[in-house]
């Protein structure tokens, strides 16, 4: 991830309540719960929308505003693969400068980079990311963002619109080789098979598309050149407007290479063009640790697989970088007071 060599961080973390997305991702909403036989403006008043706010590109809405209305949907509608279908009317152009930028890339590799970099643009409560390892690319979604109830519908979002973008990027040949959910296996399997297009995985513990990385050096038919360039500098100009926030970007590193199994504080501090003696000094003085920052990032990647997963603990320990599985459990219960499995037989019935 390219990132400005020196930043005047603000200190707040984004929460729900203050991470934020444009609703023109989410353009296909309204008309998805009017197929459902649900109309559409009684319920975006609950959470004071409209139906044109979704083609409004200056319109955006907290996370909390987000996952109350996912949860309401689903609610009014009886869908639980409602994510899904809002995602598969996601697409590049559904992304602002950011889904233009990767259309003009040279390679789906720089197009996949260009929507990690500018992706904060157009939601700054999660992060996607490629890594590569022997030859298999896996193009994760990570939510960073706390405090979110309908996790599961975010993902589900997230990775039909994913397979959407790979599909424009690469043309109808590309097809994923697995596609990993972290949520149950529900009752009717059917939506995600047809949206999808590939084998399934669920009770995974992330988001992701896994596909041949050959695909990565393929060029985009049709990219501008001239355009990637005009577009890069406007995307940086728009980024550099946003108020950058230390913990914010650490959390997105982390959050983004926990995945990888790389996500030591050397290698943090290196997406962030920082030398990890500078990171540990900036830390402290917001007051907080990089220790802290991973610590609170796991809690949260924990309850959330927990909860909505039946993977076991052992998984879900590798998956945040504990060899041991033991050591998980003893630091789940500090951050916590449960074990992990008192935390998920605590949890209410499965819906």
């Amino acid at each position: 991830m390219r990132s400005d060599a020196r930043r005047n961080y603000s200190l707040p973390v984004r929460s729900v309540e203050t991470a934020r997305a444009h609703l023109t991702v989410l353009g296909s909403l309204p008309a998805v719960l009017e197929r459902l036989g649900v109309p559409s403006g009684p319920l975006l008043r609950q959470v004071d929308l409209r139906p044109e706010d979704f083609s409004d590109p200056e319109r955006s809405a907290t996370f909390e505003e987000l996952d109350r209305l996912l949860g309401a949907c689903v609610r009014r509608t009886g869908c639980r693969h409602f994510g899904l279908l809002v995602g598969q009317g996601i697409g590049l152009e559904s992304l602002g400068i950011a889904g233009r930028l990767a259309l003009n890339a040279p390679s789906i590799a720089r197009a996949l980079q260009d929507l990690e970099d500018f992706f904060v643009l157009q939601d700054s409560g999660a992060v996607p990311h490629v890594s590569v390892r022997d030859r298999v690319a896996t193009f994760t979604y990570s939510i960073y963002a706390t405090g979110l109830r309908n996790a599961d519908q975010v993902y589900d979002l997230a990775l039909a619109a994913m397979a959407n973008i790979l599909r424009q990027l690469c043309g109808a040949g590309w097809r994923a080789d697995a596609v990993l959910l972290p949520r149950g296996r529900p009752g009717n399997i059917r939506p995600y098979r047809e949206a999808l297009q590939a084998p399934l995985r669920f009770d995974a513990t992330q988001a992701a598309l896994v596909f041949p990385s050959t695909w990565l050096n393929r060029p985009i038919p049709g990219a501008d050149a001239l355009l990637h360039q005009l577009l890069e500098d406007r995307a940086a100009s728009d980024r550099s407007q946003v108020t950058p926030m230390l913990h914010d970007d650490v959390r997105r590193a982390i959050r983004a290479l926990l995945a990888t199994g790389d996500c030591c504080r050397a290698t943090v501090a290196g997406r962030l063009n920082m030398h990890p003696r500078t990171l540990v000094r900036r830390l402290q003085e917001t007051g907080t640790t990089y220790q802290a920052l991973l610590d609170d990032m796991r809690t949260q990647i924990a309850k959330q697989l927990l909860h909505d997963t039946r993977s076991p603990v052992s998984r879900i320990a590798a998956s945040l970088g504990y060899g041991d599985p033991t050591v998980f459990t003893r630091a789940f219960r500090r951050w916590t007071g449960l074990s992990p499995r008192e935390f998920r037989a605590a949890l209410p019935e499965r819906r």
